[in-house]
């Protein structure tokens, strides 16, 4: 059984307006797992049956093109969740990302299935699954639109100030795949804000 620290218990209660008052249900089917830098969560084509809160360190969301080429799509800081969105969908279902750790990473893990039946259970777990994808929904929709609208330059300051995560903390290769552009163009962009 997993005792989950006050930050954690802080994020979760600030998915749901209901209070939660017994942790135990959700601890009991936790596990800890612990990822080097560079290790994955899961790679494309596996098959990924867990649903997971990052304890501490950082990960990232990337995909392989048809040439090789990885590209980065998000990442994935503190006290967020990591799910496969088509777990729901279909029971057997391989994924159709990578997530790998750029830092030493620490999970909270529970089994999909026992997931499904806490929430079951008990009210406050699914308003708390149906915020996490509310928020998902409206961070890609925000990130998709940012695309459109304005220049890696924008998107770059627009990261910067969002605070999320600490833009030093992201290698350089991963920043400019995740904006668009290639590496010597991130470091211009990168003097450039700061004068």
């Amino acid at each position: 059984m997993v005792k989950l620290d006050s930050d954690i218990k802080a994020y979760l209660q600030s998915l749901t307006k209901i209070p939660i008052e017994d942790w135990s249900p959700l601890e009991s089917l936790m596990t800890e797992k612990s990822f080097k830098k560079g290790d994955h969560f899961f790679q494309h084509f596996d098959h990924c049956d867990e649903v997971a809160v990052v304890r501490s360190g950082l990960l990232r969301i990337y995909l392989t093109d048809h040439e090789g080429e990885e590209k980065t799509f998000s990442f994935i800081p503190e006290y967020s969740f990591i799910l496969d969105f088509f777990l729901s969908w279909e029971a057997r279902s391989k994924t159709m990302v990578s997530i790998q750790a750029i830092e030493d990473t620490e999970l909270l893990t529970i089994k999909y299935n026992n997931f499904l039946e806490l929430m079951g259970s008990s009210k406050v777990w699914q308003e708390v699954y149906r915020e996490v994808l509310l928020r998902n929904y409206m961070f890609k929709t925000k990130r998709e639109i940012q695309f459109v609208q304005f220049n890696a330059k924008e998107r770059l300051n627009m990261f910067m100030k969002n605070r999320r995560i600490n833009v030093s903390r992201i290698p350089k290769t991963f920043l400019a795949s995740y904006l668009g552009i290639q590496p010597p163009s991130l470091s211009r962009l990168l003097r450039d804000l700061k004068n």
